[in-house]
């Protein structure tokens, strides 16, 4: 599913949660909250309310103030990856699916090697998900999985209200996005859930920019709906126009529900694409 540089490309990056949520097991992530930890954080003034027993009588000596030992507490992190295997993600030169599927790839091993707890599915079918899997020893049945799916039918905004194995935590969703339909509540519904939405658009550079001209007949793949047009240099400017709108409402979209959104190319190399992901905070460097 990816090459040795790819992987050790990988190693030397990480997920950017911007909040972990605490989970069944220990993890390596670091909490925003405080809690009892071997690791020490900071001093803050004691408040009536808090445990006493965090209280350091040694700052109390020297200060005269009560003071409160803070602790990093280390979570684990829940991943959900939603990947679109709809028609439409086969189409594209180069195709979009291959480059979906190697991101969904990557993502997947991040998390995985970062000891988070990974759940990969698909967009519009609910049966079609991972087990929970966490570690490195998860990435072949991650691939597995990833290889024995096929882009067909149809999927949009709606469906993700049916993924029941959605958990709290990071949920990226890798599409084209070139479905109608609003994202806004679908994503609002995920934050309501505690989850941190990050919509990731891959894209053919034929769709980023289109070269056709003349006359033709333009079929919809997953509707089959027909369209004969004339493609003129307007028609392209407008079509370009609407695309940037469009990735402005998914942008509007993702902030509301205080996540992120992304894109990136099908003709992108890894590390092309990871950049974008680096632009967009939602990956750093490890």
């Amino acid at each position: 599913m990816l090459t040795a540089a790819e992987l050790g490309l990988l190693n030397r990056l990480d997920l950017a949660y911007r909040r972990p949520v605490s989970g069944l097991y220990a993890g390596e992530r670091r909490s925003p909250r405080a809690a009892r930890s071997p690791e020490f954080s900071d001093f803050r003034a004691y408040v009536p309310g808090d445990d006493f027993r965090q209280i350091d009588w040694r700052a109390f000596a020297r200060l005269d103030r009560l003071m409160l030992r803070l602790y990093v507490a280390e979570e684990e992190a829940c991943l959900n990856v939603v990947l679109d295997a709809s028609a439409s993600m086969a189409m594209g030169s180069p195709p979009k699916w291959p480059a979906a599927l190697r991101l969904t790839a990557a993502l997947g091993f991040l998390g995985l090697a970062a000891m988070d707890r990974v759940v990969v599915g698909v967009l519009g079918r609910r049966a079609d998900s991972t087990e929970p899997l966490r570690g490195r020893d998860g990435v072949a049945r991650l691939w597995r999985f990833l290889s024995g799916l096929e882009p067909g039918g149809t999927s949009g905004p709606g469906d993700i209200a049916g993924l029941g194995w959605l958990r709290p935590g990071m949920t990226v969703i890798v599409s084209d996005f070139l479905v109608e339909g609003s994202w806004s509540a679908p994503l609002a519904a995920l934050r309501r859930r505690r989850q941190e939405p990050v919509l990731w658009q891959v894209l053919s550079p034929d769709e980023e920019r289109p070269t056709l001209s003349g006359d033709l007949k333009l079929v919809e793949e997953e509707s089959s709906e027909a369209r004969e047009l004339t493609i003129t240099a307007t028609l392209v400017e407008e079509y370009l126009d609407r695309l940037a709108a469009h990735r402005a409402l998914l942008g509007r979209a993702a902030e509301s529900a205080q996540g992120r959104f992304v894109h990136s190319l099908s003709s992108n190399d890894l590390e092309a694409t990871m950049l974008s992901g680096l632009e967009a905070k939602v990956i750093r460097r490890g």
